[in-house]
């Protein structure tokens, strides 16, 4: 798909429309870009990125505050990390199909920059800013509800499922000799809040089902089902 058709297809999958697109494309500015093009009166999305950052950890921290008031400051700290770490942002990034947005040079590009999860994390909270320079902190507030709400839901309910691949990777292979595997089954929603329904495999057979707003997220679930499952037959 050409960016030109993936820029408009975003856009129309967001719950608001800019007023100014300049906003929107600037977050999609990679340094490398101008490097190879002489600026062209572009401005790379470095310093949306050092706004996004700020932006969103108020943002994310607000809403951990209202929605969990008997948490302890210290569990709130630990909750944010996990959600708006590089990891999960380029995960987040990825599923919302920034990399395919991004404006970079070509050696970048050759060199696996849309995939790169720093160039991903780093354009996820450009836009970030990019809304809230546009639109505010309320719109900012309410996209990010949207977009991390069943991820919060998911670590909130299933505290360190992410430790649950490989756990259930070394039982499969210990008792079958084999590796699970995982697939997506359905992909609902529009691209800010996605959900992903996933099913682990286990020597051919549907052992877990995962449900979450990141295919990774998902995953683990579906990993943990299957775990619970096979120890239960032990």
């Amino acid at each position: 798909m050409k960016r030109k058709d993936a820029l408009k297809r975003f856009k129309e999958g967001l719950p608001f429309s800019f007023k100014d697109d300049a906003f929107l494309e600037m977050a999609f500015v990679h340094r490398s870009y101008l490097n190879e093009r002489g600026g062209r009166g572009l401005e790379c999305n470095e310093r949306l990125e050092f706004l996004g950052d700020s932006v969103l950890s108020t943002a994310i921290s607000h809403i951990l505050f209202k929605k969990f008031p008997e948490m302890v400051e210290g569990e709130l700290t630990k909750l944010r990390a996990r959600l708006i770490n590089r990891r999960a942002l380029a995960l987040l990034s990825k599923d919302l199909g920034l990399g395919e947005l991004l404006l970079m040079g070509k050696g970048e590009r050759r060199s696996g920059g849309m995939d790169n999860p720093a160039i991903l994390a780093d354009t996820f909270e450009a836009l970030i800013a990019a809304i809230y320079l546009d639109r505010g902190f309320r719109t900012v507030y309410s996209f990010a509800e949207e977009l991390f709400s069943l991820t919060i839901e998911t670590y909130v309910s299933k505290p360190g499922h992410f430790d649950y691949k490989p756990e259930l990777q070394e039982l499969t292979q210990r008792l079958y000799k084999k590796t699970p595997t995982y697939r997506v089954v359905k992909e609902e929603g529009p691209a800010h809040k996605k959900v992903f329904y996933v099913e682990a495999v286990v020597a051919g057979k549907v052992m877990g089902k995962g449900r979450a707003m990141r295919k990774k997220d998902a995953e683990q679930l579906a990993a943990c089902e299957a775990l619970e499952k096979l120890k239960s037959r032990s």
